[in-house]
């Protein structure tokens, strides 16, 4: 395993490391030999020990006016991450108290928009969630199962949470791909089949007043519509689609 990149993962600087992982080896030891050790010049060797000693992964003692370092046990960067997990669910619950401001505040300021366009994996779950927070019927066309290709372990459980929210699902596919598809075995789900649908890189999502139109490529791009005009029409087409598609 490489041991740089998980302590860089965990929050530490390359100094940090470089510094941390000369002193495990060093034991007790004065500035100039980590400076040695480590290739970190001096003054910055000052500043990773500042902040190793803030998260107490270093200490130091004084021996004849002189400060010696050491690398403290390596158990502390575990209660060093319990800290700080702790410090985020104090702040989580901080912003929890003062979301419903934020969101007043928003809905006064927020300027109206048509449309927003959303970029990667994390764009798409939003717009999931939000399908979740409607609870209404949700539409679906154009689609070859995507979503659970490209999100896979996120586009399980979001269609398991739908179906304990009793949000039905009526997805319209190509005919062509019948077989692999008409056994998903999701919950809440009418699924029918159409042999004129083009296959298509595009699947359009049909929730409350929004239409969302997918691109479905390794970094995903959609267009949320926001429109109870534009919405209305697209349910139209897609009961004209659901009545001439086959079960």
């Amino acid at each position: 395993m490489d041991i740089e990149k998980v302590l860089q993962d965990v929050g530490m600087s390359g100094n940090e490391i470089k510094v941390y992982l000369s002193l495990l080896e060093l034991g007790s030891a004065l500035a100039g030999e980590i400076t040695k050790k480590s290739f970190v010049n001096r003054t910055n060797v000052y500043d990773a020990l500042e902040r190793l000693t803030e998260k107490g992964l270093v200490s130091f003692v004084i021996k004849s006016n002189r400060k010696y370092f050491e690398a403290s046990d390596p158990k502390s960067i575990i209660r060093h991450l319990d800290g700080r997990e702790k410090d985020l669910k104090n702040k989580k619950e901080q912003i929890l108290a003062i979301l419903p401001e934020l969101e007043s505040k928003r809905k006064l300021n927020k300027e109206p928009q048509d449309a927003i366009v959303y970029k990667g994996k994390e764009g798409i779950k939003t717009i999931a969630e939000e399908i979740l927070d409607n609870k209404k019927e949700f539409l679906v066309f154009g689609a070859e199962g995507q979503f659970v290709d490209i999100m896979k372990h996120y586009a399980m459980q979001w269609h398991e949470r739908r179906a304990e929210l009793r949000i039905l699902l009526r997805i319209i596919y190509n005919e062509k791909i019948r077989n692999k598809r008409q056994n998903a075995g999701f919950k809440c789900t009418k699924m029918r089949f159409n042999e004129h649908l083009y296959e298509t890189p595009a699947t359009t999502w049909i929730f409350n007043d929004k239409v969302a139109i997918i691109v479905w490529t390794e970094q995903p791009i959609a267009t949320l519509i926001r429109s109870k005009e534009v919405a209305n029409s697209y349910k139209q087409f897609f009961e004209i689609l659901w009545e001439n598609s086959k079960l």
